[in-house]
This record gives C-alpha cells, sequence and structure tokens, in this order.
C-alpha cells in the first residue's frame, strides 16, 4: 500500500528548508526580546527556507527516475512539486513584509526609504523584480489552465527568477548570504543547491531532457475511437517492461527532430507484442499524434507512476474511470490475476463515449473476478459513492482506484472520505505537469 505523503522525498524537502535556517540559528543566535528583532528575524528566516524550497522545486523538475522512489511514485512528485511550490511563495512573500515591518516600527519614512527602487542599490532592485516575475509566473503556473507550451515556458522562466533572486541574495548587504557579511557556511549551501538548480535548468531549458535514456519505437498504427483514438506502437528493441496502469512520456520524432514530450497511461497490458496508449484529442499536441504516419518514430521515457493494483494489492478493490480516464484500468484489466475481486465504474457521458466498453465487456467474459458497471450521465447525472456502496458487495477494507476528471476524482475523494472510508484506501491517477 502506498502513502501518498509519508515517504522519503518529503523528508529531504524538510531537511532541504531546515538546514539554512540551523546554520543561521547557529551561527547567529536570534534575539526575539522585541517586535523590530522578531519582525527581523522571522523575515530572514522565511527568506532562507522560501529560497532552499524555490531551489529545490526547480530541481524536482527534472524528472528523474530517482524521484519515482523518493515521492513512490512521479505522479506523486508532481504533487510535491505544487505544494512545495506554494510553500516557498509564501515564504518569499512573508520575507519582505515582515522585513520591511521592522523598518515601519522605527518610521514610516524608513520602511518608504527600504523599499522604493533606486539606481544606488541594483542588486536589491533585482530582489523586488524576481519577486514580482515570481509572483505572476506561479499564479500561472499553479491557479491558471493555460495552453502545454505557455505553462512549460512559465516553468523555465522561473528558473531565471531564481538567479535573479540569488544575486540579490549575495549581493544586498546585510543578507545573510552576501559575500562581505553573510556566513560562509550558508553561502557554500546555496552556492551548491542553486549551482545544482542551475544544472537541471539547463539540462531542462536548453536540452529538453534530451539526455534521458529514451526506448525506440515506431508508430503502427492509430485506432479510432470516437473523440479519441488508441496509439499502437511497435518496439525496434527493447520494449519497456510496465507494470499495469503506469504511464510513459511520449517523444514523436519529425523531420529527424524530437518534439516535446507528454505523459500518457499504457492501455496494453504487460505481455502484449505492441504498446497501446487511449489517447483524447484535446489540444496541438494530441492532434500532431493523431495525423502521424505509420512508421513514424516515437521515443518512449518510463514507465512511471505507482498507479497499479500490482502495487495496490487489496484483494478486494472498485476501480472508477471517468472518460479517456479509463486506459490505466483498461492495462490493469488485462492483467488481472485471481487474487483480486474487482468492480470497474466506467462513466461517460453516452454509451456511444465508453470508447473502451466494447474491450472491457471483452475481458470480463473471460475473467469473473471482473465486474463492468457502466454509469451513463445522460441517464443517472453523476455517479456518487453512496450509488457505489448500493452497487457493489463486500466492501469493508476495499481499495478505491479513481482516474478521471480532476473535478470527478475531488468529488468522490470528498464523498468516499465521508462514508468513512480511510485515506490510504482511496488511490487517485494525477500526472498533469511538464
Amino acid at each position: 500500500m502506498r502513502n501518498r505523503y509519508t515517504n522519503l522525498g518529503w523528508l529531504i524537502t524538510i531537511f532541504v528548508a531546515v538546514i539554512p535556517i540551523t546554520i543561521w540559528m547557529v551561527s547567529m543566535p536570534a534575539q526575539f526580546d522585541t517586535a523590530k528583532n522578531i519582525s527581523d528575524n522571522l523575515g530572514r528566516l522565511a527568506g532562507l527556507a522560501g529560497m532552499a524550497l524555490f531551489a529545490w522545486n526547480v530541481i524536482l523538475s527534472a524528472r528523474l527516475k530517482i524521484y519515482n522512489k523518493l515521492f513512490m511514485g512521479l505522479d506523486n512528485t508532481y504533487r510535491a512539486h505544487h505544494i512545495i511550490g506554494c510553500l516557498a511563495l509564501i515564504l518569499l512573500l512573508i520575507h519582505p513584509l515582515l522585513i520591511t515591518f521592522r523598518y515601519f516600527l522605527s518610521s514610516p519614512i524608513s520602511a518608504y526609504e527600504f523599499v522604493k527602487p533606486g539606481l544606488e542599490s541594483p542588486f536589491k532592485n533585482l530582489g523586488v523584480i524576481a519577486l514580482y516575475c515570481m509572483i505572476a509566473l506561479m499564479v500561472v503556473t499553479l491557479y491558471m489552465n493555460v495552453a502545454y507550451k505557455r505553462f512549460i515556458l512559465a516553468q523555465r522562466l522561473l528558473g531565471l527568477v531564481l538567479f535573479l533572486g540569488g544575486i540579490h541574495a549575495f549581493f544586498v548587504g546585510g543578507s545573510d548570504l552576501a559575500i562581505k557579511t553573510g556566513i560562509l557556511s550558508l553561502q557554500i549551501y546555496f552556492l551548491l543547491l542553486i549551482g545544482l538548480a542551475a544544472i537541471v535548468y539547463i539540462y531542462r531549458s536548453l536540452f529538453h531532457g534530451n539526455f534521458s535514456k529514451y526506448l525506440d519505437y515506431s508508430l503502427y498504427k492509430i485506432i479510432p475511437l470516437g473523440n479519441s483514438y488508441e496509439l499502437q506502437l511497435s518496439p525496434q528493441d527493447k520494449p519497456l517492461v510496465f507494470l499495469p496502469g503506469q504511464f510513459a512520456f511520449i517523444k514523436l520524432e519529425l523531420d529527424g527532430v524530437l518534439g516535446e514530450s507528454h505523459p500518457f497511461s499504457m492501455s496494453s497490458g504487460p505481455n502484449d507484442k505492441s504498446l497501446n496508449f487511449g489517447i483524447k484529442n484535446l489540444g496541438d499536441y494530441t492532434a500532431l499524434l493523431a495525423t502521424a504516419e505509420s512508421g513514424t518514430k516515437v521515443k518512449i521515457d518510463g514507465p512511471y507512476g505507482t498507479f497499479s493494483n500490482a502495487i495496490v494489492k487489496n484483494p478486494r478493490q472498485i476501480w472508477i474511470a471517468g472518460g479517456i480516464g479509463v486506459t490505466p484500468f483498461v492495462s490493469m484489466a488485462k492483467a488481472l490475476e485471481d487474487g483480486q475481486s474487482v468492480d470497474l465504474y466506467y462513466c461517460a457521458k453516452t454509451k456511444d463515449d465508453a470508447v473502451y466498453l466494447p474491450t472491457l465487456e471483452k475481458i470480463a467474459n473471460k475473467k469473473s473476478n471482473l465486474k463492468i458497471i457502466l454509469f451513463t450521465e445522460s441517464k443517472n447525472n453523476y455517479l456518487t459513492a453512496s450509488y457505489i456502496q448500493k452497487n457493489s458487495k463486500s466492501l469493508d477494507g476495499a481499495n478505491y482506484m479513481i482516474c478521471g476528471p480532476p473535478s470527478m476524482m475531488k468529488s468522490l475523494k470528498a464523498q468516499l472520505k465521508q462514508l468513512g472510508i480511510k485515506k490510504r484506501n482511496i488511490n487517485t491517477e494525477e500526472f498533469d505537469l511538464s
């Protein structure tokens, strides 16, 4: 059973943020005896922790396979990336606010002199620019639904913002990192951390992650499935070894040039001859894939994820699929063994939209431990946890696996928790990041 939040990756994250605070507290024991000292010291600590987390978040964007182990799945790494980004933003906002408040306690004029831009303090201005840019970019990446290319651009610009903030910290007098007045051990720590982030930034921005070990495939054929399609690939050498339910990144090679990589769940079983992906036409990249010709070279990076009945080994499972979110369940159904009993709720607007229903029903006809329940919005509105309890038996200790639109997953998770289902027995698949 995987646990989303208690894992080695989060322990490392805590250490990354706590180490600079510890160094500062040991080197310069803080005084919290007056309001000025409290504001000044808390502002400094927030800045140190915020910059460390910001650099760590850039490092996490590398999509290295070791993160799959540290955070128990790349999908969990993405969730951590989102949370850490929010924490870094909050801490880096607190930093100037508290420092400004410290000056304000002396006089409003002192506070104004501190925050106003000026040519005599260009490195301080860099900090202000970095802060405003970070706020704008974090809002775009965390809270706005933007096109994939713009999302990737915003992610890459965040790396530049980190280095602007680093320059600000290292050259502003009075900073704990300042070259002349700072703490040497802190300087070394942040030079190493930001240096590692720089390597990751260059790797991601200039080389687009092309040093990853990709597996070579070629496009065999594309099978239309209503407003979706199944991409079937043939291995050119070593095939991908994966667990049912996992996902991989696809790079299409056109005119000898590799394009962007995007994540998709496998719809093939681990023992199938071809590697298949169920894909819905949702944007430029999926539209491009749909028009690719047979024989087109494809690069595969994977597998990733821990959303698999081979990992979540409860003997009783409830699978809930929404739309194209059914693809990992198709893979799991093909590989389902006798040790598990599964009810699969397949949610679609109409029966015609349930594009994998014939495939799943064919599998269920051969496997008595797999039950398919089609749930169409046109007849039943939306699937609820209460509906599942009424239509499925032997639910004590059952595990619930959900993949579909974010709103559906959020709603069902909340409903299941209200019914007393333990958090550890609810698993969702979310890998919506670069």
